[in-house]
């Protein structure tokens, strides 16, 4: 039986409420958006419903100001959830139209999305609804097998275009700039104290009754081990051998990637999310894996740095890639937990 703090993850499609009313069914998309990926899983959301209605809104609580001050990766973390929750509708045949930022992009909300009986236009593939639970980051070591060209080029097709990019680096070389990059942001970030106390509250004993963070097993740890790992990760400068051993895992690996876009504001960010959960889910069905790194990007030099390397204007994920057994999932806050105070 899995763990209480994993069932998020059990989501059935046969549960869909298609008798029900517009809140329950809706209610029920709930339980797909709320399994997007974000940062070190801090789940930086409030939903609500009402009536045909899905209110997104930030919550700025779950936010990490001294890992990332703008926010960025939290907009796209948003953005991903919304990838998840339209993929659903369209599964389950409800028309809808997105409202991004109507009170202004400093506010609360993010999107207010309407929907509709009766399936509108589709946007995204329908194989990708089976992939929203499998969906997860592995950040083990992946096989050497290199990813064939057609899978790299439906997933560069993935992401589109419209001022979005996906580079993907198989060459040695190029890889093993990127991973250059990848440590030198471990050395500046993981060498600042705050930085460290920041990203440690959401680090887990791989036994802790917690819905959100990463327990120790995603990163390889014993349970022993993974009982120090908070206050190791926090009050230790761990920047060098952390460094090493990302850098080594990237340059084994058979691909990097880099989403970029020609734009940098919010309403790209979360657009950029939206466009990196459908890779995901791509990859996912194609059986390629995925480690994330926000790191780089947090740095203005270093992306700076990178986007020189890619020819881009700006990088916002760097992505490793490869061939690997599936992993554990990390916890996940139900769609119960998330509805906003006063939501229905």
């Amino acid at each position: 039986m899995a763990e209480k703090n994993l069932i998020a993850w059990n989501v059935d499609a046969g549960d869909y409420p298609s008798s029900g009313e517009m809140d329950e069914k809706l209610k029920f998309l709930l339980r797909y958006a709320v399994l997007a990926p974000s940062g070190p899983n801090n789940q930086p959301w409030k939903l609500a419903v009402d009536g045909n209605e899905v209110v997104v809104m930030v919550d700025f609580d779950r936010t990490l100001p001294d890992v990332e001050p703008t926010n960025r990766t939290t907009y796209m973390s948003l953005g991903c959830l919304l990838t998840n929750l339209l993929v659903a509708a369209e599964h389950f045949d409800l028309g809808y139209d997105v409202e991004k930022f109507p009170d202004g992009v400093d506010a609360e909300t993010i999107a207010i999305v309407k929907f509709g009986e009766g399936s509108g236009k589709k946007e995204f593939p329908p194989d990708l609804f089976d992939e929203i639970t499998q969906r997860h980051t592995n950040r083990g070591a992946y096989d050497d097998r290199p990813i064939e060209a057609e899978k790299i080029e439906e997933m560069k097709a993935a992401v589109g275009d419209g001022g979005f990019r996906l580079d993907v680096l198989t060459d040695p070389k190029g890889r093993a700039k990127m991973a250059e990059v990848l440590g030198e942001s471990h050395k500046i970030q993981l060498g600042n104290k705050a930085f460290r106390k920041d990203l440690a509250r959401w680090i887990r004993a791989n036994d802790e009754d917690a819905w959100d963070g990463l327990p120790g097993y995603a990163f390889g740890y014993s349970d022993f081990e993974s009982y120090f790992g908070k206050f190791i990760f926090g009050a230790f400068d761990t920047s060098a051998s952390r460094a090493r051993k990302e850098m080594a895992l990237m340059e084994a690996s058979p691909a990097v990637g880099v989403l970029s876009t020609d734009a940098e504001d919010k309403r790209m960010w979360v657009e950029a999310g939206m466009r990196f959960e459908r890779l995901f889910l791509t990859a996912t069905k194609l059986g390629v894996r995925f480690d994330l790194f926000s790191q780089p990007v947090a740095i203005d030099p270093l992306r700076q740095k990178m986007a020189k390397i890619l020819d881009v204007d700006y990088p916002q994920i760097l992505i490793r890639m490869g061939y690997a057994p599936p992993a554990k999932h990390t916890p996940r806050r139900t769609a119960e937990m998330v509805l906003a105070e006063g939501g229905s």
